[in-house]
């Protein structure tokens, strides 16, 4: 019996009896010896400059940049490892910049809506009244598309104020003019609405508020 401790042969070399299996330890040796000096592929080489990287741009705004390519080739980074750097950039990074160029336009939509109001709080009061007459009258994801630009959303102010007719909107005929607060606050001082009692103005006046503020 062979004396396997001092060398700490792994079991699979080890019959039951404790001896070698020297058949099954030359050919791991051979398959071992066989991968070791087989050639690397392209890929998996350093190319001989940076100029010499070959990427393959999975998105027009990644390509290629020969800094970048002089940083990783100073590193030695291989034709794999500098491609896997490029396309974590085209998987990661740009999704992100994305997002953050569409935040700032929106912004600036936002910021032009605000003076097309007139201020921030006249645009968030006619903001409420737009959401509020949505809710009536357009699809929700017909709605959820419009209000991402600045055009939708005017296009739905206009369709509000019965302005414009359209066959985004449920139902038929010209969408009714709705009253802001200060039309609302004007047409109480009438003497229809505080005097008469008015039944139709009342109604106006009650269903304008608890759109507004409900």
């Amino acid at each position: 019996m062979t004396d396997t401790k001092e060398t700490k042969v792994p079991e699979k070399f080890l019959d039951e009896n404790g001896d070698l299996k020297t058949e099954e330890l030359l050919k791991s040796y051979l398959a071992l010896e066989k991968k070791m000096s087989a050639p690397k592929s392209e890929d998996s080489q350093m190319p001989k400059s940076a100029a010499d990287y070959e990427i393959k741009s999975k998105n027009p705004l990644i390509e290629s940049d020969p800094e970048i390519n002089e940083i990783l080739f100073k590193h030695g980074f291989t034709n794999e490892q500098a491609q896997v750097v490029y396309d974590l950039a085209t998987d990661k990074i740009l999704p992100v910049m994305e997002e953050m160029v569409e935040d700032i336009a929106t912004d600036r939509e936002l910021q032009d809506l605000e003076q097309e109001f007139g201020g921030a709080e006249q645009f968030n009061t006619i903001a409420r009244q737009i959401s509020t007459w949505a809710e009536k009258n357009l699809d929700p994801e017909i709605f959820n598309a419009l209000s991402k630009t600045k055009k939708g959303i005017l296009t739905m102010y206009q369709m509000m104020q019965g302005n414009v007719e359209s066959p985004l909107v449920q139902g038929r005929g010209k969408v009714s003019t709705m009253d802001d607060e200060e039309t609302l606050r004007k047409l109480m001082q009438s003497p229809k609405y505080w005097r008469d009692q008015d039944p139709e103005l009342l109604k106006r006046v009650e269903a304008g508020f608890k759109r507004l503020y409900d």
